[in-house]
């Protein structure tokens, strides 16, 4: 089981396949199983990475340190240790404001970039459409604060198209609950501060948004806004997914997704011309029979 020490954290990650390395990021109070249909379906061709951020899964559950930056250091460190020339980010949700702050750290050694049913933060701009009522963000900080195990048996059939009936819910929880409270709270706070918005129009690597149609924790309009943002950005709405379209749809979220992964570089002209429209590339309807997810014990 590798693990990697940074700034007294250790950092339980997962490596597999061999070629181009690609990094994916989890939710807030998810952890790196989240990601095993996307191992599966790009090991053949990319060097696949999955870390539990701090205070997540298996890595340490320090009592500070959890703002984005820190934990975008975190992972900074991981990809140089791992001495991979190139990578892409790949952050789902919470993850994506981490994958947006590691963006900016590394620069040209990121090649793709993958931004799933997020944010660039700003949630506490009252300007901001998506900025939560403080009273409303407090009293959810509140919620997670005293009953955290209570919070995620309401919170998690929102992620999902389906609600409470989608077979997915039940691991969800599980998974979720695994987070140490303290670890939540500091991460929901984390979410608040955070504010990417000013590095959007600097991103110069190829970038897909990806967003379920019927999410509702953060509006189509949201991730539509934030591919509008980016140079060049492709939008991938999946039809019938909520918040979490890389388990309702990961047949097709993972062809979107191989196909950012197979993108040409956007090189220096996207920074000396206007960037393109916006390409909107709808992802096919789900097909029938998905399977229950069955996550190996760890």
């Amino acid at each position: 089981m590798p693990f990697l020490s940074h700034a007294g954290v250790s950092l339980r990650y997962d490596r597999a396949g061999a070629g181009p390395a690609v990094l994916l990021i989890h939710a807030w109070t998810f952890n790196r199983t989240v990601w095993e249909r996307q191992v599966l379906a790009l090991r053949d061709r990319h060097t696949v990475v999955t870390v539990d951020l701090r205070g997540h899964g298996e890595s340490s559950h320090p009592r500070t340190g959890y703002t984005v930056p820190a934990m975008a250091a975190d992972l900074e460190h991981l990809v140089r240790a791992l001495a991979v020339p190139r990578v892409a980010l790949v952050g789902w949700s919470f993850g994506g404001l981490v994958a947006l702050e590691l963006t900016r750290r590394l620069g040209e050694r990121v090649s793709a970039l993958g931004l799933v049913c997020t944010t660039p933060g700003g949630l506490s701009d009252p300007e901001n459409p998506l900025a939560r009522p403080p009273a409303e963000a407090a009293a959810t900080r509140a919620q997670i604060e005293s009953d955290f195990r209570g919070f995620v048996r309401d919170f998690a059939p929102r992620l999902f198209k389906a609600g409470g009936a989608s077979p997915f819910v039940a691991w969800a929880v599980a998974q979720m609950q695994r987070t140490p409270p303290q670890a939540a709270v500091a991460c929901f706070d984390a979410s608040l501060a955070a504010d990417l918005r000013p590095a959007l129009g600097t991103i110069r690597v190829p970038t897909t948004v990806f967003h379920g149609r019927h999410d509702a924790l953060l509006p189509l309009a949201a991730g539509e806004d934030l591919a509008r943002q980016i140079p060049g950005a492709t939008l991938a709405v999946f039809e019938e997914s909520g918040h979490a379209p890389l388990l309702e749809e990961s047949g097709a979220f993972n062809a979107a997704l191989a196909k950012l992964l197979a993108a040409e570089p956007v090189g220096d002209v996207a920074a000396t011309r206007p960037a393109p429209p916006t390409r909107t590339a709808r992802a096919p309807a789900k097909k029938p029979a998905a399977k229950r997810p069955t996550p190996k014990k760890r």
